[in-house]
């Protein structure tokens, strides 16, 4: 990730006139700026995800529905890399599903739902095709429905595990429920019966369910396969190797799953946050892309196992009177990078920090000198929280010994850096804004030239170490064998610590542990990046799907290790696609729902070789809506800002160039 110290600064000359107030913030300027507001909310999540899964006890008891039941709410990936969680529907009088599948879907039944999608146009009906778990390819499926001229998205649920929940058998089997109960209505044909379902739920009118058998294809379930689960054999081993890391004492989540009384407890909890697909948190869309090495998304047949599970009642079988999850042994060193390359060379001792019981905590910045009389390469970084209970990130900026850069003289020299003609004509528009009283549209200059480089004017010292920070799910930052930043004799660590309250008083002593190569043994290699910026965030008040783009220049042939979004409160989702000169492009990776409380991130499992001129393209959208229940406020309009209630648009790249001075 590049230097985001500068960031701050150079705004300065960017803020719009007539801009909202904002309360008031640590300095700008700071190496810290840009992050003092990521995860702000961590503990209000967890607390929704106990109330959602007290009330899903109630709503969803068996893995079907019948007459008179209700469905739970879920979260599915649609065709286009959209995620669509449906209790962010309740705005809506009626919420109508039926199945697709390639070759399997007959023209009556589309015919049949494109009638009702153009009947109910603008009443608050929301119209969805579900493919379950008979095709997994995006593209195969976007290409046959726009075949038949069919516009209407398809979740695709892969695991068919809201198939089964919403009890449909057949291919012309529609299911129509009210999004505000999750009760069902109608269960059938796309027939007339159909129209009658909806009319009564737009006349708020409470409805006996209609359920006709269909006719069609009936659709392929291997839940008989899951009928005999074993907690010790097939439910134990998914918990120890996806959730409990993180779930056990000491860790970072809110409980531990450290025995089968514990998984029993929490089961109703599991399955919701699975079938709306909120943990793990993955986030992303491992169906499409490049493979991530820090992925941690359930497979199909996980999620279905432990669904089943739960749906079964939760039950233990013992073997010998052994727990496999009691049995779980956890490194005794705080430091995972340890079995591959030994104890840290030099450990970063945060001064103690006291933390209340409650109350909300200010930003602290501290700056640690390393005591560093002789240049040191470094490998790799890692954060050791002490209370992960309250440490809520940090972000780490190098300062070298005589200090940060000025980013305005390294604004200037890009500009000359650029061919003249380019380079007059940005000035010229810089100095018309400013002698008509106006702010520089900086925004604008570096989305309209992204070879301008804002990566590396924010980014300092090329030399200068990729130092990890810390968030949940980020704790390391390890360079590939050869590669390498300096620390000079003198430097400094800036830390933008953000602390959240437990409930007790507690004092934290956080550490951060710095992995030297040998004495003269100089990398050859350095790892530089980039990062995408918007500034000219302007989000109205209500919108629910307010998109944006930001593109990021790579100006030599490169190997591209990482990505990473980030948004706050409002932000939805964001993909990124590679444009190569040739005009091809390539999807590297989605997101397609982000989540302000897990800033991830995402590592290629292979770095991908891209050409000079490569452009990366990052699209999102923002939800200011309240049907976001992260949003703070979905009354007022949004502008660029470095607290977490106002919004970003980035993304942050780490790529090391092919030809660093010689052979590759």
């Amino acid at each position: 990730m590049v230097n985001t110290s500068k960031l701050g600064v150079l705004m300065s000359i960017s803020k719009r006139p007539g801009a909202r107030a904002r309360r008031a913030e640590p300095d700008a300027g700071s190496a810290n700026a840009l992050f003092n507001h990521l995860l702000n909310h961590r503990k209000a999540t967890v607390t929704r995800l106990i109330l959602s899964a007290l009330s899903f006890t109630l709503i969803l008891s068996s893995p079907a529905t019948h007459a008179g039941e209700r469905v739970g709410d879920f979260a599915l990936i649609d065709n286009f890399g959209t995620q669509h969680h449906m209790a962010w529907y309740d705005d809506h009088q009626a919420v109508v599903i039926v199945p697709q599948a390639n070759g399997e879907t007959d023209t009556t039944t589309l015919n049949g739902l494109e009638r009702l999608q153009q009947k109910y146009q603008g009443q608050g009906v929301a119209f969805f095709l579900m493919n379950p778990g008979l095709q997994t390819d995006r593209e195969a499926v976007s290409a046959e429905l726009a075949a038949t001229g069919v516009d209407i998205p398809v979740l695709m649920d892969d695991a068919h595990l809201v198939t089964e929940m919403l009890g449909i058998e057949r291919m012309d089997e529609a299911v129509i429920y009210d999004p505000k109960t999750f009760e069902v209505s109608y269960r059938g044909p796309v027939t007339p019966s159909a129209d009658v379902a909806i009319d009564q739920l737009l006349a708020g009118e409470g409805a006996d369910l209609v359920s006709v058998k269909g006719s069609a294809k009936a659709i392929y379930n291997n839940a008989a396969d899951h009928a005999n689960l074993s907690y010790v054999s097939d439910i134990a081993p998914i918990i120890a190797n996806n959730c409990a890391t993180c779930h056990r004492d000491g860790g970072i989540a809110p409980f531990a799953m450290d025995s089968s009384l514990a998984i029993q407890g929490w089961s109703p909890m599991i399955r919701e946050v699975i079938m709306t697909k909120r943990m793990p948190p993955g986030q992303i869309d491992n169906k499409v892309g490049h493979r991530m090495k820090n992925e941690m998304n359930l497979s199909d047949t996980e999620m279905q196992m432990l669904v089943r599970w739960v749906n079964a009642g939760s039950p233990v079988d013992t073997r010998d009177g052994v727990d496999p999850l009691a049995e779980l042994v956890w490194p005794d060193t705080k430091w995972t990078l340890a079995k591959d390359l030994g104890e840290p060379d030099l450990i970063v001792r945060v001064p103690p920090q006291a933390i209340p019981a409650t109350g909300v905590i200010d930003y602290r910045d501290i700056v640690i000198d390393l005591g560093l009389e002789e240049d040191r390469w470094v490998r790799a970084s890692e954060v050791a929280p002490d209370k992960s209970e309250v440490l809520h990130h940090i972000i780490t900026t190098v300062v070298p010994p005589g200090g940060r850069p000025d980013p305005m003289q390294a604004f200037t020299a890009a500009l000359e850096a650029l061919p003249e003609e380019r380079a007059a004509a940005i000035r010229t528009e810089i100095f018309t804004a400013v002698a008509s009283g106006k702010q520089p549209p900086i925004g604008k200059i570096f989305r309209e030239n992204p070879d301008l480089g804002i990566g590396q004017i924010l980014g300092g010292d090329d030399d200068l170490p990729q130092f990890g920070g810390y968030a949940p799910g980020n704790a390391v930052s390890l360079a590939p064998e050869g590669v390498g930043g300096l620390l000079k004799a003198g430097t400094s660590l800036s830390l933008q610590m953000h602390y959240t309250t437990s409930g007790r008083e507690v004092t934290d002593e956080t550490e951060i542990g710095i992995y030297f190569y040998p004495e003269g043994e100089i990398p050859t290699e350095k790892m530089t990046g980039g990062v995408g910026n918007d500034f000219d965030i302007a989000i109205p008040a209500f919108s629910k799907d307010h998109e944006m783009e930001v593109v990021t220049f790579i100006k030599n042939e490169s190997d591209l290790y990482s990505l990473m979004p980030h948004m706050h409160f409002r932000g939805k989702r964001m993909r990124f696609v590679a444009e190569y000169p040739d005009g091809s492009e390539e999807l590297l990776l989605s997101v397609p729902d982000y989540d302000f409380n897990w800033q991830l991130v995402h590592e290629l499992e292979q770095p991908l070789r891209v050409p000079a001129g490569t452009r990366i393209r990052a699209t999102g959208a923002f939800d200011n809506s309240a049907q976001n229940k992260a949003n703070p406020d979905p009354s007022i309009d949004l502008f660029w800002g470095e607290q977490s209630f106002e919004e970003m648009f980035m993304g942050f790249y780490a790529w090391k160039e092919a030809n660093q001075g010689g052979d590759d």
